[in-house]
């Protein structure tokens, strides 16, 4: 695996595969979480690598950011596909299988900006696209906690 394309789409299979595996259990829900903020910093890395070997053009950049902007969107109503409850004097988020399945459709439409942009640009972006919607999912989930009086038990 010397193609770094082929390395990221391997990691983006496990990651993929880690996220919604951890979205489809019951867990107990965070008003902060690194993991997000971990992915979009390494993402952010490969992709700066990745700008300084193929400059981008002004339309390579924005459809990454309308990329962004839509799993951004898929993010939030992936949030509410997620169930909240209380056990005990926490607050836990399990998934359904339509959350598991917003995963993939927000992937895949990622993925699609790959065939209108730099060779390769949809798989180095696709860490910084992990962790901006996982950061997207989180807010409304806390929210969400917040509005239905669940938050601070």
């Amino acid at each position: 695996m010397n193609d770094p394309i082929t390395t990221n789409l391997a990691v983006t299979a496990v990651v993929l595969l880690w996220l919604v595996s951890r979205q489809l259990v019951e867990r107990p829900l965070r008003e902060r979480s690194p993991v997000g903020l971990v992915l979009l910093t390494i993402g952010a890395v490969e992709t700066g690598w990745y700008v300084t070997v193929h400059p981008l053009s002004w339309g390579d950049g924005a459809l990454v950011v309308a990329s962004l902007a839509v799993g951004v969107l898929l993010a939030a109503v992936r949030a509410f596909t997620v169930r909240l409850s209380v056990r005990g004097d926490r607050i836990v988020r399990r998934g359904t299988p339509l959350t598991a399945a917003l995963w993939v459709v927000g992937l895949g439409q990622h993925f699609l900006i790959d065939t209108g942009v730099a060779a390769g640009l949809g798989a180095v972006t696709v860490l910084v696209y992990f962790g901006v919607v996982l950061l997207a999912q989180q807010l409304v989930l806390v929210r969400r906690a917040a509005a239905a009086g669940l938050a601070g038990r």
